[in-house]
C-alpha cells in the first residue's frame, strides 16, 4: 500500500465519524531524520494506523502517546533525540543521529478535521493545495493552488503571535498512462501504483489489457481508437506515459498523440534504432517534446527482465518529477 497522503486520507475520509482519530505529523526535524517536515500518520481507537513517520523504530512509542490523546483528547508534542542518551529515540536505538519534532492531535468535527478532508477531496481531483495546521491541533485550512506550484518543497513551520503553524504544499499522485497490455506491463503497473501514482492502461488489442491481469489499474480505457485516448487524457490530469506495446503502428499512433500533450514525462521502450523507425514512422522528432522524453525507456541499471526495466523507467519518472539528475539515461 502506498504512503502518498492521497493514499493516506481517502482510507480515512470514509471511516473519520466511525473512529476516534489521532492526526500524527512532523513540524521540525534537525540533522539526519528518515523522514521530514510535513510526513503524516492517523492513528484511530480501532486500531488504525495509515502511513509512517519514521522507518518503523519510533512507531511503537508513538502509538502509546498517540492512545494517550485518544482517551483525554489534549493534542501533545514529542521530541525524539537520536543523540540524547536518555531519550527514548536512543534507547530504540533509532541510528539516524537528527532530532524529530511531533505533534499528535485529535481530528474530530470541533476542529473540522483539520481540513483534511478538503485535502483529499482536492487531490482526488488532481489539485495541488497547501495545507496550514496548527502544531497545537486547534485548527487547519486547505487553499487551493494554481498547478504550476506543485513542484516539490520543503513544510514551512511559523511562528505568528506566538503560536506555531505547519504550512505544506499537497500535491497529487502522478497519473501515468501506460500504453500496452502484456505481461511485462504487469510489472510497470504494479510498481507505479506502489509509488502511490495513479495508473491508466491502454491496448486496442482485444487479447491485451485484461482486467485480470491488472488489478491495481486505476482507468482501463476500453476505447480501441486513439481519440479514446484524447478523450480520457482530456479528463484526466494524467502527466506521464509509457509506451510498451512492442507493436510498431500501437506505439507510432500513441506516439503522434503524446506529442500534442503537454506531458512532463514520456518514455518509449525499445533501443535507439526502433526509436528513429518509431518517430519516422509518425513523423515526428525530439523537438516535438517539449518536456522529458526517454527512449530508449529508463535508466541504465544492467537490467534485463520485465521487473528490472518496470524499475529502471519508474526510477527515471520519479527523478523527473522531483528535479533530480537523470544522467543516468541510456
Amino acid at each position: 500500500m502506498s504512503n502518498h497522503v492521497n493514499h493516506l486520507l481517502a482510507q480515512w475520509l470514509p471511516l473519520k465519524d466511525k473512529h476516534k482519530w489521532v492526526l500524527g505529523f512532523i513540524f521540525k526535524t534537525e540533522g539526519s531524520c528518515y523522514r521530514k517536515a510535513g510526513a503524516m500518520m492517523l492513528f484511530s481507537d480501532a486500531g488504525h494506523q495509515l502511513g509512517i513517520l519514521s522507518g518503523g523504530c519510533l512507531e511503537s512509542d508513538i502509538v502509546k502517546k498517540a492512545q494517550r490523546v485518544m482517551i483525554d483528547g489534549v493534542s501533545r508534542t514529542a521530541v525524539y533525540d537520536d543523540e540524547d542518551e536518555e531519550d527514548i529515540a536512543f534507547k530504540l536505538g533509532v541510528g539516524c543521529g537528527g532530532v524529530v519534532h511531533l505533534a499528535l492531535v485529535p481530528v474530530n468535527k470541533d476542529n473540522n478535521y483539520l481540513s483534511l478532508d478538503e485535502v483529499s477531496q482536492n487531490l482526488s481531483k488532481g489539485h495541488v493545495c497547501e495545507w496550514n495546521v496548527a502544531v497545537d491541533g486547534s485548527e487547519g485550512a486547505c487553499k487551493v493552488m494554481e498547478a504550476d506550484a506543485g513542484s516539490p518543497r520543503k513544510a514551512v513551520l511559523e511562528t505568528v503571535g506566538g503560536k506555531r503553524s505547519l504550512s505544506v504544499l499537497m500535491i497529487p499522485p502522478i497519473h501515468i498512462l501506460v500504453v500496452g497490455g502484456g505481461y511485462d506491463a504487469t510489472f510497470m503497473t504494479k510498481l507505479a501504483s506502489l509509488q502511490g501514482y495513479l495508473v491508466s492502461l491502454w491496448d486496442p488489442r482485444p487479447a491485451q489489457a485484461r482486467v485480470e491481469h491488472f488489478p491495481e489499474v486505476n482507468y482501463l480505457i476500453d476505447d480501441p481508437t486513439t481519440e479514446g485516448v484524447r478523450l480520457h487524457l482530456n479528463e484526466h490530469n494524467i502527466q506521464a506515459a509509457v509506451l510498451m506495446s512492442h507493436h510498431r503502428e500501437i506505439d507510432a499512433k500513441a506516439l503522434q498523440l503524446l506529442s500534442m500533450q503537454s506531458l512532463i514525462y514520456t518514455a518509449m521502450l525499445g533501443p535507439l534504432h526502433r526509436k528513429k523507425e518509431i518517430m519516422d514512422l509518425a513523423g515526428l522528432s525530439d523537438t516535438n517534446f517539449t518536456q522529458y522524453f526517454a527512449s530508449p525507456a529508463g535508466f541504465d541499471i544492467g537490467g534485463e527482465l520485465p521487473e528490472h526495466i518496470a524499475l529502471s523507467v519508474i526510477a527515471q519518472c520519479h527523478a523527473v518529477f522531483h528535479t533530480k539528475p537523470t544522467h543516468l539515461k541510456r
